[in-house]
Order: C-alpha cells, then structure tokens, then sequence
C-alpha cells in the first residue's frame, strides 16, 4: 500500500512545519518539508503541495498512484468515518493539494487523522518498542494540547486528554515572546537560555499525578470561568503573555516592541524568568509521566509533539527512570505528523503490522548525484576534489585538528530540526572561540550553546549519567560532561556543565564516523562540533546550490564537503 502523508494548509496564515512523507508497504520511502524546498523557515501559511509533490517525484509516482492520502489534522466537517480517529473526504483537497498542480479532474478523498493521534503513531510506529506509554504534548490539537495514549500491538488506545486551557506549548512559547525570542524559534532558545538563571520565583502552574488535575495562576484561571466560550490555543498565548507582564519581573518591559534578535543587556533580564519557567515545565511533565506509568505499567515511553524537543526534559525524564526506556521521534514537532498521519492510515486499512522497526536516522529526504554537484559548482566557476570516502574523511580530520570550520553535505535531507550529520557545520570542540565563530557565521545570539557528535563507544568516557539511544542518538537529550573533559572540549561546555550529545555509530554513519574517529586518532578528542548547517532566518540547506552559496557568503567557513567532494580555502 503507498500511502502519501501530509500536513500544513496554505489558506491558514499561522498554518507552520508543513512536510509530507510517502509510505510504501509500512516504510517510509521519502519525507521533507516544506521549509526545504520553499527556502521559507517554518513555512508559515505555505502548506504542504511542493512537499507533498517532491515525494512523490522522487518515488515516480503520480497523485492518481497512491492508494490513500493522509492528513495530519481534522479538518473537515463532515465525511464518512474509517474510524474514531479517521475522518475521509473531499472536502479540502483542492485547497491542501492544488488541482493545477497534481493534475487531477476530480478532487480525491483525504483521509483526515486526528493530530494527537498522528504524533503518537509517527513516535509509536518509529520507536522499535513492541508496547509503551505516549505522551504527546504541543500547542494544541483538534480541541486537546495534551494526551496519553498506551501503545500495544494491537493498537494505540486514548486513555486522558487534556484541553488548550493547559497547553504547555502556548505557555513555554508565550515565555519565549515575552523574552523577546519570539514564537518561532523562541522556545529553543529559552531552553538554552534557562540554566543561566536560578529558579527564584514561584510558578502557581502545577499537575497533580494522583487526580490528573491542573492548577492554574488564579488570574488565568479566572479569565477562563469569565470568559463567555472557552479560550482558544492563541487566546491562552495572550493570556500567558498579559499574566507574565503582570507578575513575573521585569514587569512590563517593552518585550513586545522586539523586532530583531535580542542580545546582551536585554536577554540578562530573563535568565531567572527562563530558569523558572523551564523548571515549571519539567516539574508538570514529571508528573504527567508518573501518571502515565500508573495508567499503563509499561516499561517504555514514547514523546512527540513540539514540546518533546525540549533536550532538558527529556534527559531529566531519563534520569529519573520512571520508564526504563524513552524514545522521541525526531522531527517532533508538526512536521512529523505527516509520517503519523500516513502509517496510522497505513496501520487502519492494510495489514496489521505487529512489531515496528526503530527509525535509524531520520535522512528521509534527497541526495544529490555527480551530475547536479558538478553544475553547482560550475556555476560558480569552482573546481573540487572527488576523493574517497577514506581520504576524503582523512582531509576533514586533519582540517578540524587544524581549527577549520567544515561545511558538510552528504546524504539525503533529515526530517526535523536537529542536524545529524547529513547537513551540518563542523568544528574543533578543544577550541572555546569556536563558540563564538559558529555562532557569527550562522547569526546566532553569543550565549547559545554548541553541540557535540560523539563516538558512541566513547560516549560513557565523557559523559555522565544515562546516555539512552532513544533520544540521544537524535540530539534529544542533554547530558552532563565529566569534570575531567570540560577543560578539553570547552566548545561544547553549556554554562550547567552540560551538553546535547548526538551519539554517532559506526555501523550506520559512514564516512561521518571515519571523521570524527580519524580526529580521535589526531587529536585523543572523540567528539566534534555538530550545528545544523544554515544561517539566521533560513531553513537548513537543501541543494549543492544551497550549500554554496553559504561557503561562498562565509569566510571563516574553510571546508566544504559535497558528497565525495572537496574544497577548502588556502
């Protein structure tokens, strides 16, 4: 069965992380978004059809070849029901998928899944656990912004869910606003500014495991009961932001009149608030998953939705070891419902599939053949060394022993937003001025903190505590670094000691891992910098011509790598 998967709509402005997948007998054959190819970050209001179109390019397919179509979200009125979570109609395709587009006369049935839904079966369906709990939490779904599910072969059962009035994910992005990092990417950034700060303040928000009952600040609680109809997801952002100016320092600061990323003496305003508010947040989640595992008993955990980005949580979720292993789906956010969406349909009308596979790595997306790097680099009136795989991982070894940053394309795209080796900047760890170059060439604000990929046979050596796979393979964990490496790898050494580990194996990362074991064996260091390979206000690069056009606009980026392709600067 071929089943193409979607989600984002284009007619809604607010509408974010568009992407499609294409699912072929329960493997998915091909995913990106829509940010990739429209060269817009978040793809804000611009849907999923130039997604939803590369895939099936790259498969050689037609829309009229696919079996079904599966959408994200609920959003039909009416329709004929497969079942409780599925609802098939007509009714929006021409708006989702354009008729001038994909060609079709008349406009076929979408299969339209619940969101909650298609976050828990893209993380269930991915995680290679036979049964677990799933947590879902993000901004909002149809009408829910929390759920937990359990997870067993027979199926995926809704056990709780909770309305927006307790959305997590409108509170941590209202936080985010009103520091001034904004809504997107605001919440990442409020992550790594929290451990900067102590927790000096009270946050009256709170989950009581035992009754699975919310408490709210009594001013939003109150504008809750007053109001004449219940609040939307944005209303609760509003709520959040007006609570916050009003009861949280700095009190009224002209947080709203931010129009560019903020630095220095603004930012020190927040790190208590950010410290207090990511507190909050891992304080609520603890006692969801304590929940959780009374409802179910199960040893295992899977995350999805925006909120299970949050590295910070997620290893402390690890650390406590209420589920003995945790699994979060790497493209957590929304553009992951496009994969859910599409095997939840797949699960519904094929046959049913009892034991699922643990997704690897998330490169789902498009690589890029001799033919199209050679008229990129043409174009530029560039020449470049073919090489290898072993001398070429040789070449970026020896180049970051010798302090060179490295631009490195190889592979197909990866879903989400982490970088895992196929599209990233690449740097010496043993440096603390690296920090601050990465962070100029990519536009970022001087205080965010870098990330490592590590040898995963050496990880334990540098690193304390659990290291579980689950999420640390995928950059989806913090981790602390041993006192005896923080003098030696000060790159990657957050303010808290800690760092974000992508943990790197030899069986599945090729010429990745010759690089970074070649620079072990240069260096005694088992681990480089890894940041995603894109500037300020752009998406991850796409296409050679993407990738170059950042080499040639950044001088301190000394080494590009294309596929088996070589280039660095005298």
């Amino acid at each position: 069965m071929k089943v193409l998967g979607i989600v984002g709509r284009g007619d809604m402005p607010l509408s974010h992380d568009g992407s499609a997948a294409l699912i072929i007998d329960n493997e998915i054959a091909c995913a990106i978004e829509q940010e990739r190819l429209t060269r817009s970050r978040y793809a804000m209001g611009q849907g999923c059809a130039a997604a939803a179109k590369a895939c099936l390019d790259y498969a050689g397919l037609e829309l009229a070849s696919v079996d079904r179509i599966a959408y994200g979200w609920i959003c039909p009125e009416q329709g004929t029901w497969l079942n409780e979570r599925i609802l098939s109609s007509p009714e929006h395709t021409e708006i989702i998928l354009p008729r001038d587009l994909f060609g079709y006369r008349t406009p076929p049935t979408i299969d339209f899944v619940q969101h909650h839904y298609a976050h828990a079966a893209a993380t269930f369906m991915t995680s290679g656990f036979d049964s677990a709990a799933v947590l879902i939490i993000d901004g909002q779904g149809e009408g829910e912004s929390i759920s937990l599910y359990h997870a067993r072969p027979d199926g995926i059962a809704l056990l709780e869910s909770y309305p927006v009035d307790y959305s997590l994910g409108m509170f941590y992005g209202a936080a985010s606003a009103r520091s001034g990092l904004g809504w997107h990417p605001g919440p990442g950034k409020l992550m790594g500014l929290a451990p900067f700060g102590q927790v000096r303040e009270r946050l009256e928000f709170s989950f009581d495991p035992a009754t699975g009952r919310f408490s709210l600040p009594r001013p939003i609680q109150q504008a809750i009961d007053d109001a004449p109809v219940p609040p939307s997801a944005n209303q609760m952002g509003e709520l959040w932001c007006n609570y916050f100016d009003d009861y949280h320092y700095p009190y009224r600061h002209e947080w709203q009149n931010q129009s560019q990323p903020v630095h220095g003496y603004h930012i020190a305003h927040y790190v208590d608030f950010a410290a207090m508010v990511q507190r909050t947040l891992e304080a609520i989640v603890e006692g969801l998953v304590v929940r959780l595992k009374d409802l179910t008993g199960e040893r295992n955990l899977a995350l999805h939705g925006g909120c299970a980005l949050n590295c910070t949580m997620n290893a402390l979720l690890s650390r406590h070891g209420t589920f003995e292993r945790i699994y979060a789906f790497p493209a957590a956010n929304d553009a992951g419902c496009s994969v859910g969406a599409a095997l939840a349909v797949s699960a519904a009308l094929g046959p049913r599939q009892t034991t699922h596979a643990r997704l690897i790595a998330p490169d789902l997306g498009f690589a890029y053949g001799e033919e199209a790097i050679l008229a990129a680099l043409a174009r530029r009136r560039l020449i470049a060394q073919r090489l290898p795989s072993e001398e070429l991982a040789h070449r970026v070894a020896r180049d970051l022993a010798e302090n060179k940053i490295c631009a490195w394309f190889r592979g197909r795209d990866e879903l989400g937003p982490r970088a895992l080796g196929r599209r990233s900047f690449l740097a010496n760890p043993t440096q603390r001025s690296n920090l601050g170059r990465l962070n100029t060439i990519k536009g970022r604000e001087m205080w965010r903190p870098l990330a490592p990929s590590i040898l995963a046979e050496h990880a334990p050596e540098v690193l304390e505590g659990p290291l579980d796979p689950g999420i640390h393979r995928y950059m989806l964990g913090a981790a602390t670094i041993r006192e005896s490496w923080r003098r030696r790898i000060p790159a990657v050494v957050h303010v808290d000691f800690t760092t974000r580990p992508h943990l790197v194996e030899q069986a599945h990362d090729g010429a990745y891992w010759q690089v970074i074991d070649g620079f072990r064996a240069l260096t005694g260091i088992p681990l480089v910098c890894n940041t995603s390979l894109n500037v300020a206000g752009q998406p991850l690069v796409h296409t050679p011509d993407d990738v170059l056009d950042v080499f040639l606009g950044r001088d301190d980026v000394q080494t590009l790598v294309i596929e088996d392709f070589y280039l660095t600067r005298p």
